[in-house]
């Protein structure tokens, strides 16, 4: 009882802050924008902050997920090795940044410098974070995110005095990493010391990066592919950011599960029984449907507050953009056990199918349907990708689990 109430306990941390941040985001910086600059000039600075989440997730979270796992295996890791991966991303952001502006065609108003530094902030803020997770200490990942939260809002003055929407979410980043400098361990000396498994530690976190980029591409995709593939897409990716929000916000919760779930079973010895892994899956449908019908409910009353004028626009997707968003972050917390307790390959198997089937059903879709298409595709994929994590992980874990029983 005692380690469940430290889970719960940790679990609520985690999803404060995480919550912090992201309501601040959605209910003061983005709708601050649409007064400012209207939902298509809203919808031109999506495409660039959905980037940068992005990216943030694929190089950031890649790392971090990464030492994770590799902390469960040695008991060590050596700050160096994922300082060094972080110099190759920033190499690797400058070609995005210049990718991004040429095929969006502008610049929604920004430097290419800044774009590139809000992309780069982002990413190191999502990898900062594992500090907090490897060491349990949930009450500073929390403050972490509050702080990051907090430094949005002087973003919100200095975007009042220069107009540029940049400086908004560079003060939130760069506040975060500053409390992490200073509370932290993973940027202080050795910076670039390595392990002599440095190679195929960094195969590793090469590997979950690339996994990390081809599952996340779903969850951005309706702020990257609209303005791409429609002539209006920029009005109509903030019209269906309207209506998916809150499924979004309230799958955070996965987030922090996610962290806490990770930090936990680094320190976890031994397998996962099969009768446990299917217990897990159920919880996971349930929890699936409680929170999709939680979603809808605060859909209407968000819009209603803060995008009254397109209430009725954006009302009848509620239910089935909200369903695909929340299965989404059920498939990351699935994914989490699934990493923990199988080979790596089953991520890339899960990561390659899911892209593919992806653009092969939602792009048509886009193209016929318009929000629709993508409300639907998103939602018959993600629920395929979560179809296949029960099944790999189910096949993955029958060796150990008849191990365990027989040693039980």
């Amino acid at each position: 009882m005692q380690k469940i109430r430290k889970f719960a306990v940790d679990f609520i941390l985690g999803a404060v802050g995480l919550l912090a941040m992201n309501g601040v985001t959605a209910l003061l910086v983005y709708p601050y924008l649409e007064r400012q600059l209207g939902a298509a000039g809203q919808g031109r600075i999506l495409f660039f902050t959905a980037i940068a989440g992005l990216m943030g997730a694929t190089f950031g979270s890649g790392a971090a997920y990464a030492r994770l796992k590799i902390y469960t295996r040695e008991k060590h890791t050596e700050n160096g090795e994922y300082n060094i991966f972080l110099l190759i991303t920033a190499a690797v952001l400058v070609l995005v940044t210049g990718l991004a502006i040429v095929i969006k065609g502008d610049r929604a108003g920004a430097s290419a410098v800044g774009i590139f530094a809000v992309l780069y902030a982002t990413t190191v803020r999502h990898y900062g974070d594992v500090e907090y997770r490897m060491s349990l200490n949930y009450k500073r990942f929390s403050l972490y995110y509050v702080i990051i939260a907090a430094g949005y809002l002087p973003g919100l003055l200095l975007y009042r005095w220069t107009g540029s929407w940049v400086l908004i979410f560079l003060s939130g980043e760069c506040a975060g990493i500053l409390f992490l400098i200073l509370t932290g361990s993973i940027f202080r000396r050795p910076l670039f010391k390595t392990t002599p498994a440095f190679g195929q530690n960094l195969k590793t976190i090469c590997t979950l990066s690339g996994s990390y980029f081809l599952s996340d591409f779903v969850s951005a995709a309706d702020r990257l592919l609209f303005p791409v593939l429609l002539v209006n897409g920029d009005e109509l990716t903030s019209l269906y950011y309207y209506a998916s929000l809150v499924g979004k916000m309230m799958s955070l919760i996965s987030s922090p599960l996610n962290g806490v779930l990770s930090g936990y079973m680094a320190r976890e010895e031994g397998g996962l029984k099969k009768r446990s892994f299917l217990k897990i899956v159920l919880f996971m449908l349930a929890v699936w449907v409680i929170v999709t019908l939680g979603a809808c409910v605060g859909s209407w009353i968000f819009v209603y507050l803060f995008y009254r004028s397109y209430l009725e626009t954006v009302r009848p997707l509620f239910l089935l953009a909200n369903a695909g968003q929340v299965i989404f972050f059920i498939c990351n917390t699935m994914m989490v056990v699934v990493l923990r307790y199988t080979h790596e390959r089953n991520q890339i198997i899960v990561s390659v199918s899911y892209i593919i089937a992806f653009f092969a059903i939602t792009v048509p879709f886009i193209l016929k349907f318009g929000v629709w298409g993508m409300a639907w595709g998103i939602f018959t994929v993600n629920t395929l990708k979560f179809i296949l994590f029960a099944l790999l992980g189910f096949l993955g874990l029958s060796g150990k689990n008849e191990r365990c029983e027989t040693a039980e």
